[in-house]
């Protein structure tokens, strides 16, 4: 797997990484950077954008806060607003946890817990429910598995009525303790400024003119107005450590994967 490092921060360290990888079994992998488009053997809904990983006080402001860990998973980039987009029935979204003793430890790309989400077909409504698996993993290999089923997708505005409808937030239950989960579509947080970037670009190539990036009042948001479809999970820090261990730093980063049958079609 291809990993994208770009920083740690201590207390519920993480990395922020991306890779969309093809079955469970070793196949080929591919590296995701925001957005790998769509050709008639790739849907859009494959491709991974951003991961934000954060302490929940760090949002809220609230010290009670401190024992929950945020995690959330964009993909399937430049959705169109207020149409409905769904996640792939075939595959498998993942956050991947590695456990770490220390803040200063080298990242290793070992998985120590996992949380997969598998969707199924849309109904009328639009809305697709989902199963949770909390994979215990060693040495590469699952060592354990919680199914929680019961978890629903919030579809999509309808194009005439309320812009806003209320979230469907999901509250599954782990070894007793609660894992909130929402499933759908969201304003794409990315900013980015894509002509200022192929601008400067051309420039350090001694292609084009000098360049320089522009202030955030004078920016380009390429992003804005597009849509993602997120996996926001809220999740107990108690819940990701080790028994009796109590670990406060984690490495996480996203995949998606295909059954390898299907991966070889790819």
């Amino acid at each position: 797997m291809k990993i994208f490092s770009k920083w740690r921060v201590f207390a519920a360290a993480l990395v922020l990484g991306g890779a969309l990888l093809y079955g469970t079994q070793p196949a080929p992998v591919v590296a995701s950077d925001h957005d790998d488009g769509e050709t008639n053997i790739k849907s859009r809904n494959l491709s991974l954008t951003d991961l934000y990983v954060f302490r929940e006080d760090w949002q809220t402001g609230n010290p009670a806060d401190n024992g929950n860990l945020i995690m959330v998973m964009n993909t399937n980039p430049r959705s169109l607003p207020r149409q409905q987009y769904y996640f792939n029935t075939e595959a498998t979204y993942s956050f991947n946890i590695g456990r770490q003793s220390s803040a200063n430890n080298p990242v290793n790309g070992q998985t120590d817990l996992r949380l997969d989400f598998n969707f199924g077909e849309p109904n009328a409504n639009g809305q697709q429910s989902f199963t949770m698996d909390v994979v215990t993993v060693a040495n590469e290999l699952p060592t354990g598995q919680i199914t929680v089923a019961g978890g629903n997708t919030t579809p999509a505005a309808p194009l005439l009525g309320n812009p806003n409808p209320a979230p469907v937030v999901n509250n599954l239950a782990v070894n007793g303790q609660n894992v909130t989960v929402f499933a759908g579509l969201r304003e794409d947080p990315f900013f980015f400024d894509v002509q200022a970037f192929f601008k400067v670009r051309a420039a350090l190539a001694n292609a084009g003119p000098a360049a320089g990036f522009a202030t955030a009042d004078f920016a380009q948001d390429f992003a804005k107005d597009y849509n993602v479809n997120s996996i926001v999970v809220r999740v107990p820090i108690s819940l990701l450590q080790t028994q009796g261990v109590a670990e406060t730093t984690f490495d996480v980063w996203e995949t998606i994967s295909l059954p390898v049958d299907l991966a070889a079609r790819q």
